[in-house]
């Protein structure tokens, strides 16, 4: 059996880390690798530092979920898959479920090595490169859970069940996910400044801080030469609008949401100076128009390549766990969104 560290060739490491680390740590959702797989079985390496909160991850073979489970504290080996049919080949992924976890940011992923009988091939490159910015719709919360629970834990989040996923299965797409619950553009559910996407956005995982998440590279600048994102997708304005409606501030807030919106759009063009940029838009219950505004100022002022998308609201029919949407719609949106990109981009 063949064992080799994960930055050998033929492995494509997926998400935002510090690749200068040693081990490299996991810490966004769908943060991983993948790999062009011949062969009967293949094990990864992996530890957690700490016991709480549970990291889970997933294992797919060709985009296909086939296990989840949670990374037991210490340094341990996994397998991927087992008793595969040595002639055939299948591209094998291993994707971070859990989201960053700011409140307790000496919880990671830490990804070490691979052993495998069999041999690792070329990996084919990817059509499209997306890169995702959201909330608790983006990390995929209770969309594998069960209706109507309620409980906040780690196990509820989801890459493989997200409609992130399915686009990106759709289009051949490879993605990049930084996404917060509870988080917005300018603050987050109860309307602390601190729970904001955009001010980090430069960094590698802006959202952990302390000293375990410095260590670790969360707060270096991000090199966005690296990795030239063909589509920038913000899904983000749920938690900003719920605060100020639940606080009676729209009227006071707006202008200044409007303004937040704007300048994220603007430092995300300046960082991914290629990319599509699109807005999919807040449901219709929390004042889209505001997104909409952003977006047409930013045109207005010469910003190109900048849309917004709207998506179906999700009903109750459509429920997981925590009033947040199911698998299936999920599913259902991320393929309404491969098409609309797919237009977009001619690929």
């Amino acid at each position: 059996m063949v064992q080799c560290s994960i930055k050998s060739g033929n492995i494509r490491l997926l998400g935002r880390m510090d690749l200068s680390q040693e081990p490299v740590c996991l810490d966004w959702t769908g943060s991983g690798f993948e790999v062009n797989f011949k062969g009967e079985e293949l094990w990864v390496e992996l530890e957690a530092p700490v016991r709480k909160p549970d990291m889970w991850v997933c294992a797919a073979v060709d985009g296909h979920p086939i296990t989840r489970f949670p990374v037991q504290q210490g340094r341990n080996w996994y397998p991927l898959v087992l008793g595969m049919d040595a002639a055939n080949t299948r591209r094998v992924t291993l994707m971070k479920e859990t989201q960053a976890m700011p409140a307790a940011p000496e919880a990671t992923v830490m990804l070490h090595s691979l052993r495998y009988e069999g041999e690792l091939l070329p990996l084919q490159e990817p059509k499209l490169r997306i890169e995702f910015i959201g909330d608790s719709l983006t990390s995929g919360e209770g969309a594998l859970a069960p209706k109507d629970n309620d409980e906040w834990i780690s196990l509820w989040f989801t890459a493989c069940g997200n409609y992130h996923h399915y686009a990106c299965e759709a289009l051949g797409a490879e993605r990049r996910v930084l996404s917060q619950s509870g988080y917005g553009v300018s603050w987050d559910w109860e309307m602390k400044p601190e729970g904001n996407m955009s001010e980090g956005y430069r960094k590698i995982a802006g959202v952990m801080k302390g000293e375990a998440a410095e260590k670790r590279g969360c707060q270096k600048d991000y090199d966005f030469s690296s990795w030239q994102a063909d589509v920038v997708c913000i899904r983000l304005l749920t938690n900003d609008i719920g605060a100020i409606v639940s606080k009676e501030k729209v009227e006071e807030r707006r202008a200044e949401l409007t303004d937040n919106c704007a300048a994220f759009i603007r430092t995300i063009r300046e960082c991914n100076p290629k990319a599509k940029i699109v807005w999919i838009l807040p449901d219709s219950q929390r004042l889209p128009r505001i997104a909409v505004d952003a977006v047409n100022r930013c045109m207005a002022e010469g910003i190109s390549e900048v849309s917004w998308l709207v998506l179906p609201d999700y009903t109750q029919a459509d429920m997981g766990a925590r009033q947040h949407p199911n698998a299936a719609y999920n599913q259902r949106i991320g393929l309404m969104l491969a098409d609309y990109l797919r237009a977009l981009t001619g690929c």
